[in-house]
C-alpha cells in the first residue's frame, strides 16, 4: 500500500478495517481484523484509548444522538455534555475545588498544565523525571526523557544551545526523593511545578511508589512549588480506581496533587483531554491565557460522559483492576524462560523480556505480528499491554500464549 503521510511512525503495513463482533456475550470488541480479513488480538488499543473496547454500542448510540443533536460550539458558550462531563471529573478527582480545562488531547492539556504552573507561581522552572513521556508539542517534549524527540526543537537546563526554544526543565530519577530535592534546592524559589506520571508508561510500565508520592506531596508543599501528575496514560480507571493516584496513595485530598490531567481513555477512543486543578490555581488562567477551538465539544464530551457511565454500569473499571493479578497467575502457572517480570498495575501492563542484548526485545514486533497480536515495545525490553477493561482470564491466556509463540521464535 502506498503511505502517503509523513513518515512519523514505524508502519506494520496492516490495514486495519473493523472489529471483530464479541462472542463472548460481553459488549465492545478485544479482536480486530484487517483489510485481508486476518484477525488479530489488540493489544494496543490506540495506546490505551479504548477501555470499553472496538465498536462499543453504547459509546457509538451516544456519539451518534449528539452528532444529529449538536455537532460544535464556541468556547464562550456552554453544552449539557460539557456541563456534566465536567462535574463527572471533579467528583471523581481528589483535587478539593476542582476546575477543567477540556482539551483535544493529552499533549494540549498537558500544556495547559505546564501554563497554569507557571501563571499560578510566577516561577519559571519545572521538574520532570528521566525516562518520562508527556507528549511531543514544545513545552510535552520539554518534559519528555528522551532527547531525541527534543532534537532539534527544544534544550533543556544543561543541554546544548542553538535550538529553536529553550525551556527551563530540570530532570530528577523516578523514585528517589533526594534526587528532586537536591534540584529544588538548586532552583530554590524558581521551581513552579515537579511533574510526573504516577505510572510511567513509555517507559516501560514502572509504577511509583506510595511512599515516593506522598514524599513528593511533603517536599512541593514545603518549597511552595506545585505537584502535577499526569494520568494520560494510567489514569481514567486502567488501574482499578478511577486515577492511579487514588490507587496508590488513596482518596485523601490533602496528599492529591495540585494538577491532574486526563486523555487516551477517557473518551472511549474518541479524542478528549482534561486538565483538573484546584479553584484557586485555575483562576490565574483569566480571559485569553488558553484556549481550544475543539476543546470541550459536545460530541467529545458526550462520548467522555458515556464512557465513564459504561463503566460504572458495567464494573469495568473494577474489572480493570484485576488485569495484572490475573496475568501474572497465568504467568506462574505457564512461566516462559524469556519473561523476566511481569509488572504494572490494573489494566496497565508491562512484560519485560530477558535477553543477551540491552534490547532483547527490540526483535519481537514482527513475530507478534506474525502471531496476530498487535503489541507495543518499550525501550527495546519490555512489552506493553493496554487492554480494553473486560478483558479476562480467556483473552489474557490468549494474548500469553501469542506472546509465548512469538518468544519461542525470538533468537
Amino acid at each position: 500500500m502506498q503511505d502517503r503521510r509523513w513518515p512519523t511512525y514505524s508502519p506494520r503495513n496492516i490495514v486495519l478495517d473493523s472489529a471483530v463482533p464479541p462472542d463472548d456475550g460481553g459488549e465492545g470488541s478485544i479482536y480486530v481484523k484487517d483489510a485481508e480479513g486476518n484477525v488479530f488480538l489488540d493489544a494496543m488499543c490506540g495506546i490505551g484509548c479504548l477501555p470499553l473496547g472496538h465498536g462499543h454500542p453504547g459509546l457509538a448510540n451516544a456519539v451518534r444522538d449528539q452528532m444529529l443533536r449538536l455537532t460544535a460550539a464556541a468556547g464562550t458558550l456552554w453544552t449539557k455534555p460539557q456541563v456534566e462531563l465536567v462535574t463527572e471529573l471533579v467528583e471523581r478527582t481528589t483535587i478539593a475545588d476542582g476546575r477543567v480545562f477540556l482539551g483535544n488531547t493529552g499533549t494540549e492539556v498537558n500544556e495547559a498544565a505546564i501554563k497554569l504552573a507557571l501563571r499560578a507561581t510566577g516561577r519559571d522552572v519545572i521538574i520532570g523525571f528521566h525516562r518520562a513521556f508527556h507528549g511531543r508539542t514544545l513545552g510535552s517534549i520539554s518534559l519528555t526523557a528522551n532527547p531525541k524527540y527534543r532534537e532539534p526543537y527544544v534544550s533543556c537546563l544543561g543541554e546544548p544551545e542553538g535550538r529553536f526554544a529553550r525551556l527551563n526543565v530540570a530532570r530528577a530519577t523516578f523514585g528517589d526523593l533526594d534526587s528532586v530535592e537536591a534540584l529544588l534546592n538548586e532552583y530554590e524559589g524558581r521551581v513552579a511545578a515537579v511533574f510526573l506520571e504516577p505510572i510511567q508508561g513509555e517507559a516501560g510500565i514502572f509504577p511509583a511508589s506510595a511512599e515516593f508520592l506522598n514524599g513528593l506531596r511533603e517536599l512541593c508543599t514545603r518549597h511552595g512549588a506545585l505537584l502535577g501528575a499526569d494520568e494520560i496514560q494510567c489514569g481514567s480507571g486502567r488501574t482499578g480506581t478511577f486515577t492511579a493516584w487514588e490507587r496508590i496513595v488513596g482518596s485523601d485530598p490533602a496528599l492529591a496533587p495540585d494538577i491532574l490531567w486526563y486523555a487516551k481513555a477517557l473518551g472511549g477512543g474518541f479524542p478528549i483531554g482534561a486538565c483538573v486543578a484546584r479553584k484557586d490555581l485555575a483562576d490565574h488562567m483569566v480571559k485569553g491565557s488558553h484556549g481550544s477551538t475543539f476543546g470541550g465539544n459536545p460530541v467529545a464530551c458526550a462520548a467522555g460522559l458515556a464512557t465513564i457511565r459504561i463503566m460504572d454500569e458495567q464494573g469495568l473499571i473494577e474489572s480493570a483492576g484485576k488485569q495484572l493479578e490475573t496475568l501474572q497467575g497465568i504467568a506462574a502457572e505457564k512461566p516462559h524462560a524469556r519473561v523476566k517480570e511481569v509488572r504494572g498495575l490494573g489494566s496497565m501492563i508491562g512484560i519485560e523480556i530477558d535477553g543477551p542484548s540491552d534490547t532483547p526485545a527490540a526483535a519481537l514486533g514482527p513475530l507478534l505480528q506474525q502471531e496476530r497480536l498487535l503489541s507495543t515495545v518499550c525501550s527495546g525490553t519490555t512489552v506493553r499491554w493496554l487492554l480494553p477493561y473486560r478483558s479476562g482470564d480467556a483473552v489474557l491466556r490468549d494474548a500469553w500464549g501469542r506472546l509465548g509463540r512469538a518468544l519461542d521464535r525470538l533468537e
